[in-house]
């Protein structure tokens, strides 16, 4: 039987709802990354977090059964639970790898009880320090009440409280390490950034692998070579402005940030060139085979701007008017 296709309707409406709940915490977004960069030590695994909080707070409103009147406290605790949970499952991965180097590759695997036990260490030693910080965070930040604090968490007051006694006692930095990740290769960056400032499409194309991804966070995700090429995707919006069909005046460049080679948007403005967007790649040999885009989140292009000492011209949360995200999504389905 085949699959049946998401009707034209459903798209359109899930795309109004979206832009209206982005609207709605546009007020309590810049805080969101504040605290969420404060748990994770990283404006990368800042920005993680905060789209899969978004995106986890806009999948739960479909099924609750009660009014949101606590916009802050619902989205700080989904960002919490998250990470709480990441750290979990690091921690569990982490104690179950020593546990079986600790066996040797011969040995049988661990028993249900020894199993179990990883388990408990790896509860453990999540509950010693993010729980603290976490509430630290909370009460310094947002000067939130006890109570607040422990429906955030989910846990009770008197918690709380001896979450930020110990945390307050120790006063010292406990940022959680970001999973290694492999350095994209400088050169086959700096040929994208070359083609694309030749307005060179085709050139672009020929650098992405057939299999490879381009995200932009909350607005679009692509796979594949043919999608990349469609008239309506990101790479066409790059050369050509989807909403008045005039060349865009952007100009790329490459730079080192933090030890990564990553790519700015650039944009004349006032008599100069202004950071409105970001780019980080991953490559295979001399291809690019994913694209994750920054245009979404301004916090983080702000912090990464501020940090190389250029300019900014932010561009929004882009949670465009709905009724132009559907004449573009019309367009696109009609082949235009």
């Amino acid at each position: 039987m085949a699959d049946e296709s998401i009707d034209d309707e459903l798209l359109d409406a899930a795309c109004e709802s979206w832009n209206r709940y982005l609207t709605a915490l546009d007020g309590f977004r810049p805080a969101l990354f504040r605290y969420c960069r404060s748990l994770t030590g990283n404006v990368w695994d800042a920005e993680d977090l905060v789209q899969e909080t978004l995106e986890k707070g806009f999948a739960r409103l479909g099924s609750v059964t009660y009014g949101v009147d606590n916009p802050r406290g619902y989205v700080l605790r989904i960002a919490s639970n998250l990470w709480l949970s990441q750290l979990r499952r690091r921690r569990v991965a982490e104690s179950a790898r020593g546990l079986l180097e600790e066996l040797g590759p011969d040995a049988p695997g661990p028993s249900p009880e020894d199993a179990a036990g990883v388990r408990d260490a790896g509860a453990a030693l999540l509950q010693l320090a993010p729980q603290e910080r976490a509430a630290i965070l909370l009460k310094e930040t947002f000067d939130m009440t006890l109570e607040e604090i422990a429906q955030v968490l989910a846990t009770s007051v008197g918690a709380v409280k001896a979450a930020l006694h110990r945390g307050r006692a120790r006063l010292r930095e406990t940022h959680a390490s970001s999973a290694p990740r492999r350095t994209p290769a400088r050169a086959v960056l700096d040929r994208f950034v070359e083609r694309y400032n030749a307005r060179d499409r085709e050139g672009l194309l020929d650098l992405l692998l057939d299999t490879a991804s381009i995200e932009m966070p909350g607005v679009d995700f692509e796979a594949g070579r043919d999608t990349f090429a469609r008239k309506h995707g990101w790479l066409t919006h790059n050369l050509v402005s989807p909403f008045d069909g005039k060349p865009t005046d952007a100009i790329w460049e490459t730079v080192d940030y933090e030890g990564e080679p990553i790519v700015l948007v650039l944009y004349p403005r006032g008599g100069e060139l202004r950071v409105g967007s970001l780019m980080r790649f991953e490559t295979d040999a001399d291809r690019i085979s994913h694209v994750r885009v920054y245009a979404t989140c301004p916090d983080a292009v702000r912090e990464v701007a501020d940090r190389l000492g250029r300019p900014s011209a932010l561009l929004g949360f882009y949670h465009f008017p709905a009724s132009m995200h559907a004449a573009i999504n019309a367009r696109a389905r009609a082949g235009e």
